[in-house]
This record gives structure tokens, C-alpha cells and sequence, in this order.
């Protein structure tokens, strides 16, 4: 508690990414596509985050912290998933992401429940 007995607000920073910052990051996605550590995280086929097995075809990379919010072509912020998941994420952050799949999951529940 701060003082007064009021609480700390937190703040969040809004990241600006120019065009050009964005077109640096991509550029270097393509190239991380064809090296082996592309190869090896999509031989298995299967989506990140929906875990369905799609073959290596039908992947596609991900950043988890995209471009638009700061994210960068670097091997841990990018993963492989379907496009159907990669279509619906968006830009958005992991939370937002998991927020996302938590409602949809709770939406599919009373759907069930109510069967």
C-alpha cells in the first residue's frame, strides 16, 4: 500500500515499432526459417499452442511477443503453430492469448452444459 493507505497503480508503457523496426524483424524471421532449428521445430507437425497435429506444412511461425508490440524474431519469441491459431492470436500478447483460449474454453463448457 502506498501512502494514505491507497494502492500503488502500475503503469504500462506502450511500445511504439516504427515500419522500419518491423521490416528488420521479418527479414530476420526469413532467414531463421531456413536454418535446421526452423527444420527441427516443425518436424513434428504439431501447433504450440493447440497442440494439433496439422503435419509440418501446415505450421507457420509465430512470434509470442509479436513485431506490432515489441516482439523480436529471436528463437525464444517465435514458435511454430497452425494457421487457424496463428490467424486468431493475432497481435496479441501471451496473456491476452491465454485470456482468449480461458473464454473460449469456458464458452465450450456451458455450451456442454446446457446440451
Amino acid at each position: 500500500m502506498g501512502a494514505g493507505g491507497r494502492g500503488k497503480s502500475m503503469q504500462w508503457e506502450e511500445t511504439i515499432v516504427t515500419e522500419e523496426e518491423i521490416r528488420k524483424e521479418k527479414e530476420r524471421a526469413r532467414r531463421l526459417r531456413k536454418t535446421h532449428w526452423w527444420q527441427r521445430k516443425i518436424e513434428r507437425g504439431v501447433c504450440y499452442y493447440c497442440r494439433t497435429h496439422v503435419g509440418r506444412d501446415g505450421l507457420t511461425m509465430d512470434h509470442i511477443v509479436p513485431l506490432s508490440r515489441g516482439g523480436k524474431s529471436r528463437k525464444g519469441n517465435i514458435v511454430a503453430c497452425c494457421k487457424e491459431c496463428n490467424n486468431r492470436k493475432q497481435s496479441l500478447l501471451p496473456v491476452e492469448w491465454e485470456e482468449y483460449l480461458d473464454r473460449l474454453a469456458r464458452e465450450d463448457r456451458a455450451k456442454e452444459d446446457t446440451s
